[in-house]
């Protein structure tokens, strides 16, 4: 499995898979020179040589060029000039889950939460294992080694869950994500030559576009690891069915919300419980930093910490108890929140520039939709909203994917694979986090 495993990450970039050995060799070592120590600040020592070379190779590969951009222009404006050597190199696959994932390891060794691994092997498998190697769920140790090191056989029950898992991750990336990113990238590569309404529905078909392709990952890789008797961590919980933006979070990447509360947010509130907005603020600017070395990144993330931070103040005001709790409250503010994701989608969809420029013109720009039908877009864009809408149906199957006839379900989504599924080689989004 160990083999499989480089080879899988080798098939994209030989090269690079010294930078994932090499991260697994160090987090090794940092672990067990930790466990042998007494106190904390024996300990401490070895853990800072796991953050420095593993954050440091996270920083080395997707964000030196940022910082070194914007050194430069701010510099510029002091009329500073100079021409820094930029790294222009390709962005490691992957590299942002697989740090986190041998990052929670390392950390939880030193607080003494999890025991080190004495077994390279098994924790070299714990950091490669193929189905969730590239785009997560990111694993904690405690929940995947011992299931690496139980040989398990995969029941009958596995089986079954694992293909029709499979199945829907398939339908929804190359017939959700890939049809609906067909009309997406023809409106977002040139903004604002339509109506405001119909990059409107642009923006609400990104939103669905961008669910399906990352929950479609990690639907075949939780699909893959359970025909191997693994039981990967669930990711997405009906996030869209939420009334607030922290309710979001805790239902959308999951791994990745939890391990920003578990290892930043809930340590630093720890210390001073009453900076929790402000904290909240740099937690969420941090996220959106996590998927990407820009501004429109961070901006995506500040927004989402305003919003948290504002419904914190919201709920507060007791005139508006009564209609909060009501069932008519709890539809507004769902439907309120999928407003807000929408607009904030915007950036992370588009730079910086081109997702004020959207927004404006959605705001502004209030002609009817009907002349857009008519355009060259009106094939692209039905298709977009017919594969919504079967998206929207998924939402209706039980947590299992247990069905009356098992064998209509696995046709049918063949059947829809074959006609409408996109005939290309579309990565997925989250491969370049």
């Amino acid at each position: 499995m160990l083999a499989a495993s480089y080879y899988f990450y080798m098939c994209w970039r030989v090269e690079y898979v010294v930078l994932i050995l090499g991260s697994t060799l160090l987090d090794y070592w940092a672990a067990l020179q930790m466990e042998s120590k007494k106190t904390q600040k024996e300990r401490r020592k070895f853990l800072a040589l796991s953050l420095a070379g593993n954050l440091g190779l996270l920083f080395a590969f997707k964000y030196f060029d940022f910082f070194l951009y914007n050194t430069e222009s701010l510099l510029g404006g002091f009329n500073i000039f100079y021409d820094s050597p930029a790294m222009t190199v390709l962005l490691p696959m992957g590299i942002s889950f697989y740090t986190f994932q041998t990052l929670s390891y390392t950390l939880d060794v030193y607080k003494g939460r999890a025991k080190a691994e004495k077994h390279l092997g098994y924790f070299a498998l714990y950091v490669t294992y193929f189905p969730q190697l590239v785009a997560g769920p990111i694993e904690r140790s405690s929940r995947l080694i011992p299931q690496l090191r139980k040989p398990t056989q995969a029941s009958s029950e596995d089986i079954r869950y694992g293909i029709n898992k499979i199945l829907l991750g398939y339908f929804k990336k190359v017939v959700v994500a890939d049809n609906i990113g067909v009309f997406c990238d023809q409106m977002f590569a040139n903004p604002v030559h339509g109506s405001g309404l119909l990059y409107a529905v642009t923006v609400l078909l990104f939103v669905a576009q961008l669910f399906a392709d990352f929950s479609g990952y990690t639907d075949i890789a939780i699909g893959s690891a359970r025909l191997m008797g693994v039981k990967l961590m669930e990711n997405f919980k009906r996030p869209f069915w939420s009334s607030n933006m922290s309710e979001f979070w805790a239902k959308w990447h999951i791994s990745l919300t939890s391990w920003i509360g578990d290892y930043i947010f809930k340590p630093l509130l720890f210390k001073r419980p009453k900076l929790g907005n402000f904290y909240t603020l740099f937690v969420m600017t941090l996220v959106g930093f996590w998927h990407g070395a820009s501004w429109n990144f961070i901006a995506f993330g500040l927004l989402h910490g305003l919003i948290i931070v504002s419904q914190r103040y919201y709920k507060k005001i007791k005139l508006f108890k009564s209609f909060n709790k009501s069932s008519t409250g709890k539809h507004f503010f769902i439907f309120w929140n999928f407003i807000l994701l929408m607009i904030t989608g915007v950036f992370f969809r588009n730079d910086f520039q081109s997702a004020l420029l959207i927004l404006k013109h959605i705001a502004l720009d209030i002609r009817p939709i009907l002349a857009d039908l008519r355009s060259a877009y009106q094939t692209e864009m039905m298709l977009s909203m017919l594969v919504g809408t079967l998206l929207i149906a998924t939402a209706a199957f039980n947590k299992e994917l247990k069905f009356k006839y098992n064998s209509l379900y696995i046709s049918g989504m063949l059947t829809l694979i074959f006609m409408f599924g996109v005939d290309g080689q579309n990565q997925f989004i989250y491969f370049q986090f």
